[in-house]
This record gives C-alpha cells, structure tokens and sequence, in this order.
C-alpha cells in the first residue's frame, strides 16, 4: 500500500511528468483531429438470422494514458520502500541521470550508489536499451522496463552492501550497527 506522504511525491512526479509532455498531447489531438471528416455513424439493420453468443465482460476495461506514465516502486516484503517514482518514455536520460546524484556528486539513490560503485554518471552507459533523447522526442518505451529493472538490482545490490543480516540491522560503513 502507499503512504500518504509517497502518494504526494508520486502526484507531484505525475504532474511534472505530464507537464513536459503536454506538446505529445497536443500533436496526438491534431492528429486525430485530421480523423473527424473520416467517421461515419453505424445504422441499425434489419437481419433474418440470429446466433447465439456467450460472452463475460467483466475484464474488460479502457485505458487511456498518452503520456504512457509508469510508476516504478520498489518494496520488499516488510513493505518497506527503496523507490518511488513516475517514468514516461519522453523523460530526459540526462534529466533522470542527475537526479540519481546530490548536486555534490555523491549518490541520492540506491541507483546512484550503484552507478558510483561501477563509475558510470549517465544511464545510457549502463545499457544499450537506455539512450540519450534530448530531442524531447519519444523513443521505445521498452527502456522504462530496463531502468526499472536496474532500479530493482540496485535496490538488492544496495541491501546486501548495508545490511547487517545476521542482525537485520543496517550497518555503517564502519560495519558497526547503528
């Protein structure tokens, strides 16, 4: 379940997210604009046969998301959170590689920590599927699957580093339990 206080995060990120990508919106609606003068109504008809047909619409349902906004929230099984945040495929790789870090370079997230341990500052050089899209333009959504997936492996890699496990306790560098 999320928390009041990371469901305001999380509308906050949605709004954000959904802001910068109004001009998608707007270029979607004058598309389908175009579409108006091809709609034609659908008559009822007579028929002289009839079939029988069984059918369960109880999963049916429409969804309608342009901006195609994914939450990626990383819990453990004690519920709790290591991440929580809104991606769309238009979202800056350089804009989401900054903020993986503080402004003093050093590691805001688990993700951050893992990209300083192997001495990479940008996303994109973590994989293939993640390129840089500064044109603003969409490219394949498929890598919001492969950065939510490097937010799962450095969530683990960031509990096996700082956990005490024969403790459950969090250690310190040090390795002394706080």
């Amino acid at each position: 379940m999320i928390e009041s206080q990371s469901y305001s995060q999380l509308k906050q990120e949605i709004v954000e997210s959904i802001v910068a990508d109004r001009g998608l919106l707007e270029q979607l609606r004058d598309e389908i604009r175009l579409l108006r003068s091809e709609i034609r109504p659908i008559y009822t008809r007579n028929a002289t046969s009839m079939s029988l047909v069984a059918t369960d619409g109880s999963n049916i349902s429409l969804q309608f998301d342009p901006f195609l906004v994914q939450i990626i929230r990383i819990v453990d099984s004690s519920n709790r959170e290591y991440c929580l945040e809104a991606v769309t495929p238009t979202t800056k790789i350089s804009t989401l590689s900054a903020k993986q870090f503080h402004p003093d370079g050093s590691p805001r997230t688990a993700l951050g920590a893992m990209m300083a341990y192997l001495d990479v500052q940008d996303l994109s050089k973590l994989s293939p599927r993640i390129r840089n899209n500064e044109d603003g333009k969409p490219i394949s959504p498929g890598w919001v699957q492969v950065y939510r997936e490097l937010v799962e492996w450095a969530s683990l890699f960031s509990i096996i580093r700082t956990n005490d496990f024969a403790t459950g306790r969090q250690s310190n560098t040090t390795g002394r339990n706080q």
